[in-house]
């Protein structure tokens, strides 16, 4: 079969398309496994240090700052990293007050006992016991006032308009 001479030539030609180099991260990677915290917190423990420094220049620099935006965005900066590290802590306290319990099951479970496991409820409970296991009386005095109120105002924000009226009378 033959072909036409006077079809035009394309003035593009035709080139084989590059493959696209895709990165991967090995720590969201399927072949990696499940995610173990424990593991990836104690392998990336030196970011801890790393963030502490920051936040130490992040004071420093606010100390320094000469514009009231200037420090109000660093400030901000650094609220939220204190915050985030004391979420890391709480959630690091946490574990391991489940951990224990695991522990001291496995123990019992050896001895013949049946397993138990905590309830979420028990779980806040042994977390409260373990937070004020840690301060002292004053802090521990205080930490129970401050929850009082907050649950005082949540009350009182819960409570229907009607009967809020009836009581100011």
């Amino acid at each position: 079969m033959e072909m036409t001479s006077k079809r035009q030539v394309s003035r593009r030609r035709e080139i084989l398309p590059v493959k696209k180099i895709e990165y991967r991260d090995p720590r969201f990677d399927s072949l990696a496994g499940p995610l173990d915290e424990a593991r990836a917190q104690k392998a990336y423990a030196f970011l801890d240090d790393y963030r502490d420094d920051e936040m130490k220049q992040l004071r420093a620099a606010v100390k320094k700052a000469k514009t009231p935006r200037e420090k109000e965005e660093l400030q901000r900066a650094l609220m939220s990293m204190e915050s985030k590290k004391k979420a890391k802590d709480r959630k690091e306290r946490e574990r391991a007050v489940i951990e224990e319990h695991r522990k001291q099951e496995k123990e019992l479970v050896k001895q013949g006992k049946k397993p138990f496991y905590l309830k979420k409820s028990e779980q806040k409970k042994r977390l409260l016991l373990d937070q004020f296991a840690n301060m002292s009386e004053k802090q521990v005095e205080k930490a129970i006032e401050k929850k009082r109120k907050k649950v005082a105002a949540k009350e009182k924000k819960e409570m229907p308009f009607a009967r809020r009226g009836a009581e100011e009378r």
